[in-house]
């Protein structure tokens, strides 16, 4: 059995400005209703948005997206999580190093 490599070491996420983090809660809240946690975890200029959401209907994501669009310079990475379901991929990343806005 090969050896597993060590774990990263966590990252800290970039400091949004407050305009911007607003914008993006706002956003979600708008696409997603008020119940929304939304997390931040980009670690460089990019927007790296989790969004966890009771339910969600087939076309929110890219609505989320094309609001975010409106203030980015560049396309947003938005992964979004159905509350009570298991993280995968990127949203485990958020959960353990994003930051709640």
């Amino acid at each position: 059995m090969p050896v597993a490599s060590p774990a990263q070491p966590p990252e800290t996420p970039v400091e949004l400005r407050p305009e911007i983090k607003s914008f993006i809660k706002q956003a979600a809240e708008n696409v997603f209703g008020g119940d929304v946690v939304v997390r931040h975890y980009g670690t460089d200029s990019t927007w790296r948005i989790h969004v966890e959401i009771e339910s969600c209907a087939g076309l929110d994501r890219e609505a989320f997206i094309g609001i975010l669009l409106t203030q980015a310079n560049h396309f947003p990475h938005v992964e979004i999580t159905k509350r009570g379901s298991k993280p995968k991929g990127d949203a485990k990343i958020a959960y353990r190093q994003g930051v709640i806005l």
